[in-house]
């Protein structure tokens, strides 16, 4: 897979984001690509770099980033609307919304699918999707689900206070979006700026999908 190239980077930029930040206190992992219709790249090909940039690259950037995170520090992944859960079977769905789903479990459901893409087999695993955006949400599903999971294990420190949610900005008429969509850019960042600044010891929102400053069922 070429998820490996994404680990390097962060490997390789670790060094001057250390001497730059210092300490964060806010990360956000704005971490958003897809294919469009128009596109004819090969599915296999869209599903391998979409969910290495969507979900591997926030799973990365976390795990390099964590030590730098100060008390109070604040994680917005970005998700999608697309990565509803009725696109995929109530198995599949139980699994993803899973209290008990760890991050090792969830990685593997997502290497899983890019080897059953791969395979031709994924329709029969669960995934029944139209091919134009699979690989889109699969990635958002896995975006939102690991922010659950990164909350329930910076949960183990009660007192660092970090808190993490996915958002999702809604359709906004950015490069991705196009020109047509509704919102903008301004409207579209409302939400993760909101959570980006939720005050110390924050009951809630912690672990959950937003839009527009309301939490979402997943």
């Amino acid at each position: 897979m070429k998820f490996s190239f994404h680990v390097q980077l962060l490997v390789t930029c670790y060094p001057i984001i250390t001497l730059s930040l210092c300490d964060l206190s806010v990360l956000p992992c704005f971490f958003n690509v897809t294919f469009q219709r128009s596109n004819t790249t090969p599915l296999v090909e869209q599903v391998d770099f979409t969910l290495g940039i969507n979900f591997f690259g926030i799973l990365n950037l976390t795990k390099v980033l964590t030590p730098l995170l100060k008390p109070h520090a604040r994680i917005v992944n970005v998700s999608s609307g697309m990565g509803d859960l009725s696109k995929v079977t109530p198995e599949l769905g139980q699994t993803f919304r899973s209290e008990q789903l760890t991050e090792e479990e969830l990685v593997q459901m997502m290497e899983q699918f890019v080897s059953d893409v791969k395979s031709g087999v994924h329709e029969e695993k669960g995934w029944k999707m139209e091919p134009t955006y699979i690989a889109y949400r699969v990635s958002k599903m896995g975006a939102t689900a690991l922010s659950m999971v990164q909350q329930r294990q910076f949960d183990a420190d009660p007192g660092a206070d970090v808190v993490v949610n996915a958002v999702c900005p809604g359709w906004v008429r950015t490069d991705l979006g196009g020109a047509s969509a509704r919102r903008s850019v301004e409207k579209g960042a409302e939400t993760p700026i909101y959570l980006a600044l939720l005050p110390p010891n924050v009951s809630s929102p912690r672990g959950k999908f937003l839009r527009d400053k309301e939490i979402l069922s997943f």
